[in-house]
């Protein structure tokens, strides 16, 4: 990963914009309508990330930050949105697309429904949006959002891989989005994350239909909803889903699973580091291993140490006591017993 740019702001913004390319981007027209929004531009920031090493003028000239993750082969979008996560500064974090027609108070929208404005915390919602499609190209000619009424229209759906807006910290709170194999290729989004908090009690609200999306069509026929055969369609969704969603992020959301099958390791540092622990005593257990476990050697000397020194320990916890108490009699061995913890007790603060 490398930052090609990343914009130092005075005050720090309230929605940080996720937009993703992975060097397939013909049009950039999202970054002028983000630019033209009806509250100050240091509310919000711009974050671009391109999955693989392409690095656009526009992109440099109109967004805050600029990524590139240098991805190899297959492209996996959720590396992408990570890279995002971790570099975004926003209270609230918003993955959309980007190559999209925004309204002018799609962010201050934004702002409102999570009540960003106000002393206290905002409320942790999944704030999904609805975007409108069309198989027309679009029109570079445009920049009143109302001329966009003139297009034909395919009905308002519920497109959960378009846009969706989280608290950055329930985001962290619940390990980010799945970098699983799994989630490589075309058919992911959003939605694993925001499924995943769902089934950790977050509601999911849609947002107001009057500042959905407006996406035009892309000139390969994947993206016209033309039933034509595409190669390239077929080689990017190889992985298993249902009606266009990951397999993988739907078996997550019917059984109720709440984290990521594989987490990003600086999003779990983020979250671990988090944490609340009451006392010394149990911080103790709350650091003993890494992400992955308990590793098989130290299984291994654990199984070891039960079997072969479990029983000492025991026998050194009931039998010397009793012993002790019986050969010095119980008053001086009550004696030493209290100063031996006010030793232990000293010694530990």
């Amino acid at each position: 990963m490398f930052i090609h740019k990343q914009q130092i702001k005075h005050s720090t913004p309230s929605v940080s914009l996720i937009l993703l390319d992975w060097s397939c981007r013909e049009s950039f027209h999202a970054l002028d309508w983000l630019s033209r929004q009806n509250i100050p531009r240091d509310q919000y920031e711009i974050i671009w990330v391109e999955l693989y090493d392409r690095v656009l003028p526009e992109a440099m000239e109109k967004a805050d930050v600029v990524i590139t993750c240098g991805q190899k082969g297959m492209y996996h979008k959720h590396v992408g949105y990570n890279a995002g996560l971790l570099h975004s500064k926003g209270q609230v974090i918003t993955v959309c697309d980007s190559d999209a027609a925004f309204p002018p108070d799609f962010i201050s929208s934004i702002i409102k429904a999570f009540n960003l404005n106000a002393a206290r915390e905002p409320a942790s919602t999944v704030l999904m949006h609805y975007e409108r499609r069309t198989k027309e190209r679009y029109p570079k000619e445009i920049k009143d959002i109302r001329e966009l009424q003139k297009y034909s229209w395919i009905e308002l759906w519920p497109n959960v891989g378009a846009c969706m807006s989280v608290r950055k910290t329930d985001a962290i709170r619940f390990g980010g989005f799945d970098e699983h194999s799994s989630f490589r290729g075309y058919l992911c989004g959003p939605y694993d994350l925001g499924w995943r908090l769902v089934n950790a009690g977050i509601p999911e609200i849609w947002h107001d239909e009057s500042v959905a999306l407006w996406h035009f069509a892309h000139p390969d026929p994947l993206a016209s909803f033309d039933e034509t055969f595409s190669l390239k369609l077929w080689r990017e969704a190889t992985h298993l889903h249902i009606e266009g969603h990951a397999l993988v992020a739907v078996e997550a959301f019917s059984t109720g699973r709440l984290l990521p099958l594989k987490e990003n390791l600086e999003v779990y540092k983020l979250r671990m580091g988090a944490r609340c622990i009451g006392t010394k005593f149990e911080e103790k257990y709350a650091r003993m291993t890494v992400l992955a476990g308990f590793s098989k050697r130290e299984r291994s000397k654990f199984f070891l140490s039960l079997i072969l020194l479990e029983p000492f320990r025991i026998m050194f916890r009931t039998l010397v006591p009793r012993a002790a108490s019986k050969w010095l009699g119980p008053r001086m061995y009550g004696a030493l017993k209290g100063w031996w913890y006010s030793l232990k007790d000293k010694k530990a603060t």
